[in-house]
């Protein structure tokens, strides 16, 4: 990959999840996949920092709301030849009219404070899709080490087999030192997927506040089968990547009418009151007054404003054009890895199944003396090999739904098998 419910524009109760989190351990002893993600996602900096950038966007709403308001400006202090009199000026603004200024200033703040509040979204999926990323990590690497035991258990099998075989004159040393050989590569391996699986730990740690124990294996529903049976186009279009990208153009637009308004004079009405000297007396004045008000011109900058506003609104637009084209990019390719894989793992299935009857074969063949101990033990690591690529192959297809769910702001919904084709 982000209360999210409240934010404008969002489903209710589509981002509760997220928000609503608290953080305090979990005291089951199996953590799902979304509890791990709900733990973390409570602790997690980014989320926190994303969303003090939206409170702090809906406090400069209020900000540029206070230009409907009157404006008071005082000055005062003592004459300047008389200490003892003191002179001062206070007048009071109130705009009558000014071609949708501060009209246009609310509308930039409220369309910054809506991308920010998607860019909350964004960090969450972003957070939490690394939070489920690091999750998988911890399952694979598990597997993976579970999976080079059961490989050294079937090679001790077959060292004493050979054992047995030179005790009985059969064979010389060296399929001793073969089987033995192999036996050393494989606790190498096993010491490296230890270290892979420690480290995949200790992230899981970092990152959801708690060792991890019992993780369950996740079951994702197929998300370019939820895609398929829903309006693609749509789902792009209410995606917090792509809403983000859209409130950027809002605010370009916002920004180029207040540089067009800012041409024109403001009409204000204003109340003064002042005391100062006049004639050598010092003398009291209150007037009240229609005014018309312009900005300051500094050679032709001010002209120039509206065209750099107008060229920042068509960059805009043409970013979010074109996030909406990398969103639908980004999910065929994953659909497409997706595909590949899945053929990949029922070739690795059958060639698994296969090399363990042939590995059966030749322990028998073995046993009668009809094949030596390299053709056992080049079936066996043929095997392994196979059954560590299919573990890695069977929870990278996980990742994809994921990943491709992050893409789209699915990944609460899919967590929590909320998807459904009506929603």
């Amino acid at each position: 990959m982000r209360g999210l419910s409240v934010l404008k524009g969002r489903r209710p109760g589509a981002g509760a999840l997220w928000l609503l989190c608290l953080g305090l351990p979990l005291s089951a002893p199996a953590i799902p996949l979304d509890q791990a993600v709900r733990a973390g996602l409570a602790i997690h900096p980014q989320v926190r920092s994303a969303m003090a950038e939206a409170d702090r966007a809906g406090t400069e709403v209020e900000i540029a709301k206070g230009g409907y308001y009157p404006s008071v400006t005082m000055s005062g202090g003592p004459q300047e030849f008389d200490v003892g009199e003191v002179v001062y000026d206070v007048t009071v603004s109130q705009m009558l009219y000014d071609w949708g200024r501060v009209t246009s200033k609310v509308d930039s703040a409220s369309a910054t404070q809506r991308k920010l509040s998607e860019a909350v979204l964004v960090a969450r999926d972003d957070a939490a899709l690394d939070i489920v990323e690091t999750y998988l990590d911890v399952l694979a690497s598990e597997r993976r080490v579970e999976t080079v035991r059961q490989h050294i258990q079937r090679l001790d099998g077959i060292r004493e087999m050979t054992q047995a075989r030179g005790s009985d004159g059969y064979a010389d040393r060296s399929e001793l030192d073969r089987a033995n050989l192999e036996l050393a590569r494989a606790q190498e391996q096993l010491s490296l997927e230890k270290g892979n699986l420690q480290d995949a730990r200790n992230q899981y740690a970092i990152l959801v506040g708690q060792d991890p124990s019992e993780l369950v294996e996740p079951e994702p529903m197929s998300l370019q089968r939820y895609l398929a049976a829903s309006d693609m186009t749509r789902v792009i279009r209410e995606s917090p990547l792509q809403r983000k990208a859209l409130e950027d153009a809002n605010v370009a637009e916002a920004q180029v009418r207040e540089a067009k308004a800012s041409l024109l004079p403001q009409l204000n009405l204003e109340a003064s009151a002042l005391r100062r000297e006049i004639g050598g007396r010092p003398e009291s004045d209150s007037v009240m007054s229609l005014r018309f008000r312009m900005d300051t011109f500094q050679g032709l900058s001010n002209f120039r404003r509206p065209t750099a506003a107008q060229q920042r609104l068509e960059s805009a637009r043409w970013t979010a054009d074109a996030m909406q084209r990398d969103i639908r990019r980004q999910l065929q390719t994953l659909f497409d890895n997706s595909d590949t894989l899945r053929w990949r793992e029922q070739s690795l299935s059958q060639q698994v199944t296969e090399s363990e009857q042939v590995g059966e074969l030749y322990r028998e063949q073995f046993e009668v003396g009809r094949r030596d101990v390299i053709d056992l033990l080049n079936v066996q690591r043929e095997r392994f090999e196979a059954e560590r690529q299919l573990i890695n192959l069977h929870i990278e297809r996980k990742r994809i739904e994921y990943r491709a769910a992050a893409q789209v702001g699915l990944l609460g919904a899919l967590l929590e098998n909320r998807l459904n084709h009506g929603s």
